[in-house]
């Protein structure tokens, strides 16, 4: 690029600012003279007054410049360029295309970068694939190892596929692992997560972990800090679909363990799932048109304004985001 041009008009201009040039023309400033004063006008310099419209045309040219360079590395992704860098033990960043694996061995860790999606640090023995990255949608497997994101995407934007659930951000920071026989684990810091397979779901906030296992999809999410018997009461319900763990939970559960609590309504039914929402009611304030009858129907509309009343986020965005599919 010309700077002197963009300066003072000097020398010849390049091709991409003299279009600009062009296209603002028509919006170029004409003082009135009749009505401007003289001495007003000579009170600026001409070369000024080019310093000034320079300074503008290439304030104009950066973000023509910037949103160019956005939307066309966004679309890079769509044949088969990916919108990350990865990096390996700290090295120079280099870039990534679609289907590539990362594959860390047993001594060393990755790191992969976006300025649009966010970072996920690659833990040793850990094998990621890049499956798809476009405009919409950033979408990793995670076939076993550990990975650490931060996701400042819109949520949704960002997937990880595991042997037993996908994982999908909601705007967050989380660390999910993969065991060799396909068992995985999740454990949210920040925002909210959504484990889903087939029908079943779990949505997990910060603060909070869940298991998934191989075509028994994801369990019951619980806090981390919550009583050690509500979380081996989550394992053994989960796994066997303990009616004396059941209890346990229930009886266990603190006013925050109503996100336990709550997922157990699609997971229970007919008299369990009635004792389960009885202790839902009494550990949140719900409103008046989530009724017995409508939980224990499974009315999807009640259920979703039962999570609403958990103030963690609005189902919304998890069913928008169900709506692509």
């Amino acid at each position: 690029m010309n700077e002197e041009y963009l300066w003072n008009r000097e020398g010849e201009a390049d091709p991409d600012i003299a279009r600009l040039e062009g296209l603002l023309q028509p919006l170029q400033y004409q003082p009135d003279r009749s009505v401007l004063p003289q001495k007003v006008l000579k009170a600026v310099p001409a070369r000024r007054r080019v310093w000034v419209w320079a300074s503008a045309l290439a304030a104009a040219a950066m973000v023509v410049l910037a949103i160019t360079w956005r939307v066309g590395f966004r679309e890079a992704g769509l044949t088969g360029e990916s919108a990350w860098k990865v990096s390996w033990n700290n090295s120079t960043p280099q870039a990534t295309h679609g289907g590539q694996v990362i594959d860390t061995g047993e001594r060393s860790a990755a790191r992969l970068e976006s300025d649009f999606i966010g970072e996920v640090r690659v833990d040793p023995q850990s094998r990621l694939r890049l499956l798809r990255s476009t405009k919409d949608e950033q979408r990793l497997a995670l076939e076993h190892g550990t990975i650490h994101a931060f996701i400042w995407a819109p949520p949704r934007e960002f997937v990880v596929d595991t042997p037993s659930a996908t994982t999908v951000d909601l705007g967050c920071r989380y660390t999910l692992h993969v065991a060799p026989d396909g068992t995985g684990s999740l454990h949210v810091e920040m925002g909210w997560v959504a484990f889903q397979w087939r029908d079943l779901e779990s949505f997990i906030p910060a603060g909070a972990a869940c298991t998934t296992r191989p075509e028994r999809g994801p369990g019951t999410p619980y806090f981390s800090d919550a009583a050690p018997e509500l979380k081996t009461a989550v394992f053994q319900f989960d796994n066997r679909h303990d009616v004396k763990a059941l209890e346990t939970i229930l009886h266990s559960a603190r006013p925050q363990d109503a996100l336990t609590v709550w997922h157990l309504l699609s997971r229970t039914k007919g008299a369990e799932r009635g004792e389960v929402f009885a202790r839902f009611s009494e550990l949140v304030k719900l409103p008046p048109t989530i009724t017995r009858e409508k939980i224990l129907s499974g009315d999807p509309a009640a259920l979703d304004a039962a999570w609403n009343a958990l103030d963690f986020g609005d189902t919304d965005w998890w069913r928008e985001w169900k709506r692509r599919w």
